[in-house]
């Protein structure tokens, strides 16, 4: 299903881009043959009635009073012929600046972590006034939560970056913290069955999408505080507001669109119009071969990691 969701997405792109360029084409067309038919018109026409044009050209300007300049000639003909109204022609602007970023920046290594973020432009370094911690994230990223930062603030709700962009290395430190203590009295039978465990709450090496600089944990990793009032008005906060943003959960609760992956996870916030490209290219260049060099990761080639937890999201994450 995501596959083919991926496909529809690519299709979609480009019939939109070819009936833009269709667009163009023809306003070029059209202004290049009114232009001609002019010159004709005037090389060859008898005297003119001045009343005739007057009243011609008064109903001319009724007809294009509207269309002060070739953006409103766009719209027009976009708004009458249903094609693309200037909100498509800006989210595909978006789009394919997004798109052109991630070719430009993305790599395997970056999709798997193994970076450094000292004097890396594709980081920036999270203000104190956001969080308590040493964060990095991408630009366009801390750009859009700073937005969200203060439509919250102004609403009285106080968003705290607690987790940001994780290198390998710092995975590795997570997954295995857990590993080693599980927190639970469960006599594990192999590896299999221990990962299965820690995956509840624990991304393996390679496949967190921590790896990406796109995805944000806000205020508390503990379920019991979004269980509180104060936890509460900041969940409903998010869950009404922060896809305005951009920022979207990704794993939501269990349900018939969202049956496998991690458990719910209400601190978790992802900014979709970067991490949607990031998942397609982190799928494309990576094969569960990279996912290794950590306690566990023989459970790697056995458990479905890839399609059960890496693309077992919020389904309007991977939707345009």
């Amino acid at each position: 299903m995501f596959w083919e969701k991926v496909t529809m997405m690519k299709k979609k792109n480009i019939i939109k881009g070819s009936m833009l360029i269709g667009i163009v084409l023809f306003l070029c067309f059209q202004t290049g043959c009114k232009a001609l038919t002019n010159k004709n018109e005037t090389d060859n026409s008898p005297i003119s009635n001045p009343i005739a044009e007057t009243e011609q050209g008064l109903t001319n300007e009724k007809e294009t009073e509207n269309l002060s300049s070739p953006a409103d000639s766009f719209l027009f003909f976009a708004e009458t012929e249903n094609v693309l109204s200037v909100e498509e022609i800006e989210k595909q602007k978006f789009n394919r600046e997004n798109e052109e970023w991630i070719n430009e920046h993305v790599t395997k290594d970056f999709l798997l972590g193994n970076v450094t973020r000292k004097d890396n432009p594709q980081f920036v370094k999270i203000s104190p006034e956001h969080t308590e911690r040493n964060i990095y994230l991408i630009p366009q990223v801390y750009e859009a939560f700073i937005k969200m930062y203060d439509a919250a603030l102004a609403d009285s709700v106080k968003l705290i970056i607690t987790s940001g962009h994780r290198t390998f290395v710092e995975q590795v430190y997570e997954w295995q913290l857990r590993w080693n203590n599980p927190r639970t009295e469960t006599e594990f039978e192999n590896d299999i069955e221990k990962a299965k465990f820690v995956l509840e709450y624990r991304s393996m090496p390679g496949t967190t999408r921590h790896h990406w600089g796109t995805d944000i944990d806000l205020n508390s990793f503990e379920l019991a505080y979004f269980q509180k009032e104060e936890g509460k008005k900041v969940y409903n906060w998010l869950k009404e507001n922060a896809a305005t943003y951009g920022f979207y959960q990704p794993y939501t609760p269990y349900n018939k669109e969202r049956p496998k992956g991690y458990q719910e996870e209400k601190w978790h916030w992802s900014y979709k119009p970067l991490s949607r490209l990031m998942l397609i290219k982190y799928l494309e260049l990576t094969s569960i071969d990279d996912i290794t060099g950590f306690e566990g990761d023989t459970a790697a080639k056995i458990l479905p990691i890839r399609s059960d937890w890496v693309c077992g999201i919020n389904p309007e994450i991977i939707e345009e």
